[in-house]
């Protein structure tokens, strides 16, 4: 089964155009972040298979937050940013 979550018939998660949820196992998480600046304040769930040997059923959960609560994400991603950079990486020149 496969879905895809749409705001004025704009494919917002997954975020890369024609990619989608799909799979057979719960939860699929997924942190998106998107502002609406506009109404309508609906998202559009398009779900489909691809056979119809089994029923599916697609429960999906939504977080609505303020803006403000965001930013303690971006810091938080910002630093393991910096720590990422900041780690060693190995090179291989292909040499034993």
């Amino acid at each position: 089964a496969h879905l895809v979550i749409l705001h004025h018939e704009h494919q917002i998660a997954p975020s890369t155009e024609n990619m989608s949820f799909s799979g057979d196992t719960f939860p699929i998480d997924w942190e998106e972040y998107y502002e609406s600046y506009q109404p309508p304040y609906e998202l559009k769930l398009k779900g489909w298979n691809e056979d119809d040997s089994y029923p599916h059923t697609f429960d999906v959960f939504v977080a609505v937050l303020p803006r403000k609560a965001i930013i303690a994400f971006q810091i938080a991603d910002a630093i393991k940013g910096l720590l990422g950079m900041l780690s060693p990486k190995r090179i291989f020149t292909g040499r034993s």
